[in-house]
């Protein structure tokens, strides 16, 4: 795993890459003091799995280098490093990971790893089985955006635009994919991958691929707070 750490403080940047060094897990660690140059080391096509970044920096705080990196298309994973809990609805905004406590400790750092290592693998393996044409196809769990039914039809859209159409019971997709703590139902006809949402608004979701699919009021509060568990989950 390549993991970036930004911290303005060169020794809490290093305390942590030694921390990470020791966790067990095998990591790659480039450390930045200064925020622009880790976006531009980002922005040139280095491979980073990770970023930790410290929220409180000079120049440009950890939230507003998370949301350059989003606008430019960064879609992995961001911990955020912090002294307070404050931060956690502007942490959502930029969909962080989760968000780690200062000074870090190994506990702290394994749990974090290990709940990276644990998504990743939990991401590839998920598959949504679909029978069309009596031939079964599976879908990865990953490279699907939504689902919607209309009638007895349903459509599987997925993150590049495609989409595919069974003839089936939004029923039985929908045991498959809720059991997949990513995929949450926002209206009787729209079950959406968590992963793949871009904001939410009142009365409905876009999704990072454009699409906008409708949230029904009941559902409403229910998006937010699994939205939010699922971020720091």
């Amino acid at each position: 795993m390549n993991i970036l750490i930004c911290d303005d403080i060169k020794e809490e940047a290093d305390r942590l890459a030694a921390l990470l060094a020791k966790s067990g897990f095998e990591t790659q660690v480039t450390v930045f003091t200064c925020p622009w140059q880790a976006f531009n080391h980002i922005r040139s096509g280095a491979g980073v799995d990770t970023c930790f970044l410290d929220i409180m920096m000079p120049a440009m705080n950890g939230i507003k280098l998370a949301e350059k990196l989003r606008e430019n298309n960064f879609a992995n994973e961001i911990i955020f490093l912090t002294v307070s809990n404050d931060f956690a609805s502007q942490s959502y905004q930029v969909k962080a990971f989760d968000y780690m406590l200062k000074p870090p400790t190994m506990d702290k750092v394994k749990s974090v790893v290990g709940a990276l290592k644990k998504a990743r693998e939990n991401a590839d393996r998920g598959k949504l089985v679909l029978k069309i044409q009596r031939i079964t196809k599976p879908i990865p769990f990953y490279d699907i955006s939504h689902v919607e039914v209309i009638d007895h039809t349903v459509y599987v859209k997925q993150v590049n635009k495609t989409i595919i159409e069974a003839y089936t019971a939004f029923g039985k997709i929908s045991e498959q994919l809720l059991l997949d703590r990513r995929f949450i139902k926002c209206h009787r006809s729209f079950i959406v991958n968590m992963d793949e949402i871009m904001t939410i608004a009142n009365k409905e979701i876009i999704m990072k691929n454009g699409t906008k699919v409708p949230v029904s009021r009941g559902h409403s509060h229910l998006v937010k707070d699994e939205m939010m568990r699922w971020m720091f989950k």
